[in-house]
């Protein structure tokens, strides 16, 4: 039976059966965050489920697209290895959201296998869940299958959850009996024997954090069956591998190579590409693309790995993008996207594949070292030091290197590799400033105008016209040196347009670079490109090629705050009027920033419309499509034109459905959809008539309001207050604590109008032997007071002043002597006896000293003290 007839079949029998048919959703999730990939049918009907939300029909039936490489359905490992697992796999199910259970889509199952697709009822046995005596009792009273063929099994085996949390509840499965030659009559085990064909989940519960299982509104139904392994049941064969999906895919690659796809030695590579070829092909058709880290990295390693079993075939060079239009054929007509992104997948994967064999040719050789040196020392660990030279310097991976690590029986150091990055980083950060290099004084830079070719491509094979060093033009640059390299093509973008530049790595058979930053300056009538580069191993000289691509994920970030930025533009225009144009960008992998001109500040209601109007944008996935026309032809489709922004006269039209129109010479995604989520995080003033609004989209968007919700979360729990009463609590504290300060600065201005003039302090002293001296306490002054108050009276009197004061639970003073008076009065002694009667210490100059002690809370009796001491001086 062709896959085409099954599939046929199936939407045929449950239209037939009231059934609504509904399209497979992409592989990336658009409403639920627990999810890295649509990993089972029932994913985008959870909110259905859960009944969050309602649809038109109660009843459904689809063909879903789904990836299990992750979490709990982490099936990587295993494939190629075993015939029935995958990474990208096909589910067919029917659903029931609050209409039949148990009955009927027990029933719907066994007619749809035996009277349709034709297995014989002999061939079928099942199993349900322990304590599920419902499901038992149909299969045997309703459907008649002997008592013998029904087999009860535990939570593991029969008890479905979607993840940690979320809908679950008892299942019950319906395998196929592939005869005693491939084992007994179990279930135990590693049995062979019995093939899973479909999976009748009875959705009755929810899972919560805590691990309650929560009865949902309504019993509904999620079954799922395997695309793969049914049509290898219906095609005669024993592998998935061998079905009609998979068998073409692997006897083009065989020929492609030049091997026996039959041979043992090749079965297990060929499954590993047959596979993941599949699941590049729709992850990228899904808009995901090759990056360090989530959903991107996941590409990544399934990419990498097939092209590491495709050497074991004797690929030499790139064969999976070609591989991709084989896995596209087979696919087409189910999935019409497939065909219309067949040029883009094929680019992708080349452009990522090139990125890998290059990373390996130059790396593997010394990893092979390392993997050779731990086994003899019988350490069977690489040091993390030795592990970030090997990425750092040849670019070589730490996740291939732990994958062949463990192949080898050998582990890896981790942390120490971890360390070793951050202490790169630290020292980057330390030298930023050192690498900012004046860009238009080089040495006869009008004579290398580079071609750009990024727009494309974030790789390139380029010549190198010149290399500069401190503003000179030299013939060479050597290892952990620093410079500016221009080559006569490049795929980095250079700052220009607010959207900074580009930054990757380089290499040739003599070195490897990192490139930290590119620029352009004008070279006749065309530009420069300047990239700023640190060699990290061998020499560079002039005239040499070398091959150097850009940081992908990097320039992906960057392409979302672009494209955001475009989207602003226009939301901006349709709230607050057509005067609003651009004045200003700047476009990073963290943020933007968006200037443009307006009277006034925006409103609150006003900022809350332009971001819901973004976002309503990116949820519409609208498509981004580049023209090259002549500038007039341009402005006549109605494309706008950058504020101050000098134009050629041909340019690039930039559009964003029927949203936006622009010339725009940046480089961005695909479509709006790949932003994900867009948030404004500030609106201010930067001249007159200008406002600036700044923004973050996509990852970081999700990652500032994580942090914002986690910080709110603490400011509710440590309040202890409701969230919708936070902010009217938080109101009333600030009120309170400013009418306490009100009251605070009123106490202490009528506490020192209160105090005595200088003239009354004065005139409280006494004369001794013609010299005036003046002990007095002041409530609340700090030291400056202190002295300026006491010089005063010593400048009036030219005698001596003693000011004290209580300041922050302690007695604190000054003594301050007219200078014609140190001969034979000092300040500094006179300070330390004053010290020593509140168990102070002090000192100074003979003209000015201060001390403090323990709180004066008798002065009076102090003052008497004070009075003798400095008495005895004057006798």
């Amino acid at each position: 039976m062709k896959n085409s007839e099954i599939r046929d079949i199936f939407y045929t029998y449950f239209i037939n059966h009231k059934h609504h048919k509904v399209l497979s959703a992409p592989l990336v999730p658009a409403k639920d965050p627990t999810l890295l990939f649509t990993n089972a049918g029932m994913n985008q009907f959870k909110s259905v489920f859960l009944r969050e939300e309602k649809r038109e029909y109660s009843r459904a039936v689809s063909i879903q697209k789904c990836m299990r490489v992750s979490g709990k359905h982490n099936d990587f490992d295993e494939v190629g290895k075993s015939d029935f697992h995958h990474t990208f796999f096909e589910m067919l199910g029917n659903f029931s959201f609050g209409d039949y259970f148990k009955e009927k889509a027990i029933e719907y199952g066994w007619e749809l296998l035996t009277n349709f697709y034709g297995f014989k009822p002999e061939q079928l046995w099942i199993t349900v869940f322990e304590n599920d005596d419902e499901a038992f009792d149909i299969w045997e009273k309703k459907i008649g299958i002997p008592t013998n063929k029904i087999i009860r099994m535990g939570e593991k085996d029969n008890f479905w959850q979607m993840g940690e949390t979320g809908p679950c509840g008892p299942c019950s499965e319906i395998h196929f009996d592939r005869g005693p030659a491939f084992g007994p009559e179990s279930f135990t085990g590693d049995n062979k024997r019995f093939m899973e064909i479909w999976n009748l989940v009875f959705m009755q519960y929810y899972k919560d954090e805590s691990g309650k299982l929560n009865a949902l509104p309504a019993p509904s139904i999620d079954t799922g069956m395997g695309m793969e392994r049914l049509t290898t049941l219906l095609q005669g064969v024993n592998s998935n591998y061998k079905n009609g999906l998979f068998r073409p895919i692997i006897e083009f690659t065989a020929e492609m190579a030049g091997v026996n796809p039959d041979a043992p030695e090749n079965r297990f590579p060929l499954n590993v590409v047959a596979d993941h070829i599949r699941a590049l092909s729709f992850l990228i058709s899904d808009g995901v693309l090759p990056s360090n880290d989530g959903r991107g990295y996941v590409l990544r390693r399934i990419l990498r790995r097939a092209a590491k079993h495709g050497k074991s075939l004797g690929f030499n060079s790139n064969f999976l993008y070609k591989v991709s239009g084989c896995a596209i054929d087979l696919m087409k007509e189910f999935y019409p996207e497939l065909e219309y992104n067949r040029d883009f997948i094929s680019k992708v994967i080349l452009a990522e594949e090139e990125r890998f064999n290059n990373t390996l040719s130059n790396g593997l050789k010394r990893f092979e070292e390392l993997l050779a040196k731990a086994s003899e020392d019988n350490l069977h660990i690489i040091p993390g030091k030795e592990l970030f030279k090997l990425s750092d310097t040849y670019g070589f991976p730490l996740d291939f290197a732990r994958d062949l690590a463990v192949e080898k029986d050998v582990q890896i150091d981790y942390n120490g590799f971890q360390e070793e990055l951050e202490q790169q980083r630290e020292k980057s950060r330390a030298n930023q400033a050192a690498r900012q290099k004046s860009l238009r004084t080089l040495e006869n830079i009008e004579k290398y105008p580079s071609v750009f070719t990024g727009y494309t491509s974030l790789e390139e094979t380029a010549s190198i016209m010149a290399i500069y060093k401190d503003g000179k033009e030299v013939p060479e640059i050597k290892e952990n040196e620093e410079g500016v390299l221009v080559f006569d093509r490049t795929p980095f973008y250079a700052e220009s347009g607010g959207q900074i530049g580009d930054t990757g790595t380089g290499k040739n058979d003599n070195a490897f670079f990192h490139i930290t930053d590119t620029r352009k300056v004008p070279a006749g009538n065309e530009s420069a490109y300047l990239h700023n580069v640190q060699v990290k191993k061998g020499v560079l000289r002039s005239g040499d090629e070398a091959e150097i691509w850009v940081d992908s994920s990097r320039r992906k970030n960057i392409a979302v705050h672009h494209s955001s930025t475009h989207l602003l533009h226009s939301a901006l225009r349709e709230v607050l009027g057509l005067h609003v144009k651009q004045a200003g960008s700047y476009v990073g992998p963290d943020k933007l920033r968006f200037d443009f001109t307006h009277f006034k500040s925006l409103s609150k209601e006003e900022l809350q419309r332009v971001e819901t109007l973004v976002n309503e944008q990116v949820r519409a996935s609208l498509s981004i499509q580049t023209d090259t026309l002549k500038f007039e032809d341009a402005i006549a489709r109605g494309a706008m034109a950058i504020f101050e922004e000098k134009y050629s006269d041909v340019v690039r039209m930039l559009t964003m459905g029927d949203f936006s129109k622009e010339l725009c010479g940046g480089t961005h995604l695909i479509s709006t959809g790949e932003i994900g989520f867009f948030k404004i995080t500030g609106e201010s003033s930067i001249s007159s008539g200008i406002r600036r609004i700044e923004a973050v989209a996509g990852e970081t968007g999700y990652n500032y309001i994580q942090n914002h919700l986690e910080a709110l979360i603490g400011i509710i729990s440590h309040f202890k207050q409701p969230a919708e009463k936070i902010m009217e609590f938080l109101t009333g504290i600030e009120t309170e604590l400013k009418e306490k300060e009100k009251q605070l600065k009123q106490t202490i201005k009528q506490e020192k109008s209160s105090k005595l003039s200088v003239d009354e302090i004065i005139g409280n002293g006494q004369t001794v032997n013609g010299v005036h001296f003046t002990v007095t306490f002041m409530e609340g002054m700090d030291r400056k007071e202190l002295s300026t108050l006491a010089d005063e009276i010593k400048n009036r009197t030219d005698g001596i002043g003693v000011i004290m004061t209580n300041t922050d639970g302690k007695g604190a003073f000054v003594v301050s002597v007219a200078k014609r008076l140190t001969p034979k009065i000092n300040a500094g002694i006179i300070a330390k006896e004053i010290a020593g009667k509140i168990n102070g210490s002090g000192g100074g100059r003979p003209d000015f000293a201060q001390a403090g002690g323990e709180l004066i809370e008798n002065f009076s009796n102090l003052k008497g003290i004070i009075d003798d001491i400095i008495n005895k001086y004057l006798v």
